[in-house]
């Protein structure tokens, strides 16, 4: 491919990824000089899931460490971006083409059109080959964000997972028991998340939400307290009737394919009303699919029994720990 003195690229660079890599070493390939025009928290503020992502500044700073690390630095300048068009202070310079994604493409079109009403010249526009995660879709950061895969495109959940059950095996159940999260001993402390989604998991720690007013937006019940039938209406834990329910049949000690497939099912609907999966059966081990299925910052509360309430604020870490304990289970 020619090679070009000046490139310009977009975009946001949220939790630096695999295929931001590929990106940036393709244009490295092909100019000799890179600005790139890095989105600002204003203009991303609209995104899907914009809460998680990471600052201006962490965003600049991991691609500059990646350009350090291929010894590109000198070759780079970043500058912000608040919208779609190249800034003006750009537009004397001498630039040679335009690097987009499959995604940015008509991002690119819609720029040299712009350009063109200003008799501008038109940028050469070069699309960037795709990088696909295990799923075989493409790898970004909205999937990152919404906690489906890693930054190296690797799933979170196997799609075996969606057909065959986990057992627990005897020799895991200690290292289950342990808390895994942070452990809070007042209850009082609690206040309303109003940015995070918040999952209860356990009848008793759902009843002391809903008694507090906290809103949690999703609620994993089974009627149950140690192993013991104690409610038998959702009102009793204090709920006001008018939830969306869902039920999924989960014998003690498993993790069944039907319990991935409705908690995915969940987090594919729109959520506008607070949403209680019924377990029949025990929801003890429906921590470990809600860590791995849902979307990055939620917070999951359970109870730890003689020890408190434990708090899992779910982060690239937590979904990694996750993901290493369920491949722990036996398969059946």
């Amino acid at each position: 491919m020619k090679k070009y003195n000046l490139v310009v690229c977009g975009g946001t660079f949220d939790h630096f990824h695999k295929g931001h890599e590929s990106f940036l070493r393709f244009i490295l390939s092909l100019s000799n000089k890179i600005i790139l025009g890095l989105t600002t928290a204003e203009y991303i503020r609209n995104k899907k899931l914009s809460n998680s992502i990471e600052s201006y500044s962490k965003r600049k700073k991991s691609i500059e460490e990646f350009f350090r690390k291929e010894n590109a630095l000198y070759r780079l300048e970043i500058e912000p971006i608040d919208n779609l068009f190249i800034p003006k202070k750009w537009e004397s310079l001498r630039i040679d083409a335009i690097v987009v994604s499959n995604d940015t493409q008509k991002g690119a079109e819609i720029i040299n059109r712009e350009r063109k009403k200003r008799g501008l010249s038109q940028l050469k526009v070069i699309v960037a080959p795709i990088i696909f995660a295990d799923s075989n879709s493409e790898l970004s950061s909205f999937r990152i964000r919404n906690g489906e895969i890693n930054r190296e495109g690797k799933l979170y959940v196997k799609d075996l997972w969606f057909k065959k059950d986990l057992k627990l095996p005897q020799d895991l159940r200690k290292e289950l028991q342990k808390p895994f999260g942070e452990l809070l001993k007042d209850v009082n402390d609690l206040s309303k998340d109003k940015d995070n989604l918040v999952i209860t998991v356990g009848d008793i720690t759902t009843k002391v939400f809903n008694e507090k007013s906290l809103g949690q937006d999703i609620s994993v019940i089974d009627f149950k307290v140690a192993r013991e039938k104690i409610f038998y209406s959702i009102l009793e834990l204090g709920f006001k009737g008018d939830e969306r329910i869902l039920t999924v049949d989960n014998p003690a000690g498993y993790i069944t394919s039907n319990l991935f497939k409705a908690i995915l099912q969940i987090f594919k609907s729109d959520m506008k009303r607070r949403i209680i999966l019924q377990v029949n059966g025990e929801e003890d081990l429906t921590v470990l699919p809600l860590v791995l299925l849902s979307p990055l910052n939620t917070i999951i509360y359970y109870g730890q029994p003689d020890l408190g309430l434990v708090k899992i604020f779910v982060s690239e870490n937590a979904k990694e720990k996750a993901y290493n304990l369920a491949l722990k289970l036996k398969t059946v």
